[in-house]
């Protein structure tokens, strides 16, 4: 990976996990435009892996997040789809407290497939939930 990109997605990924956060559809454009196609984020390891398909380069990072260590608690269907809400209608207001809502939930990584416009969030035994980026298959 080139330099400048690195140090591009590392300042994404910085804005996200800033106080003041980074709004969904913000960081979506800003890793399309540097060439990131999917994005895996892992509670457990707390890192984020950002995949530039097209090179078949990858980069990761530390994911800064309150309560990372805590993910594997048991799978909250419910819990995480009012996360998902809270976070698309502005009533949850950062990634820290969107992603502490989601391990509380039960989740323990996600991935953002930008291509193809949804994210699969899974939990410890396997259970997984797909969402559609919004606007996209309503």
């Amino acid at each position: 990976m080139q330099p400048t990109t690195s140090a591009a997605i590392r300042a994404v990924w910085e804005k996200v996990h800033s106080l003041k956060g980074f709004p969904f559809p913000a960081t979506v454009a800003a890793l399309t435009e540097l060439g990131v196609t999917r994005y895996r984020a892992d509670y457990t390891a707390a890192t984020v892996t950002a995949y530039l398909d097209d090179t078949g380069e990858s980069y990761v990072s530390p994911l800064t997040v309150q309560n990372a260590g805590t993910a594997g608690k048991k799978w909250d269907l419910a819990g995480l789809q009012k996360a998902i809400q809270g976070a698309q209608t502005g009533a949850i207001g950062n990634y820290h407290d969107f992603s502490a809502a989601a391990v509380v939930a039960g989740v323990v990584d996600y991935t953002c497939f930008i291509s193809g416009k949804k994210v699969v969030y899974n939990g410890a035994l396997g259970d997984s939930h797909a969402e559609w980026f919004p606007g996209v298959k309503d």
